[in-house]
């Protein structure tokens, strides 16, 4: 991780499966919540993939 003392690593290093599980899921929640308010204030964009992403919220 670029340091030399190692200190930062032990403390980041420990990561289990199921804390990226958990991250995944309420990082997704986020997303998808951001989407559904852009969503209810247009249902379209003039940016391609933005537009994709809401009309498959639909």
């Amino acid at each position: 991780m670029g340091h030399e003392d190692g200190s930062v690593q032990s403390r980041y290093d420990h990561i289990t499966p199921g804390m990226r599980r958990t991250l995944v899921t309420a990082l997704t929640e986020m997303w998808e919540g951001a989407l559904d308010a852009r969503r209810a204030m247009s249902p379209g964009s003039p940016v391609a993939v933005l537009d994709a992403l809401l009309r498959a919220r639909q």
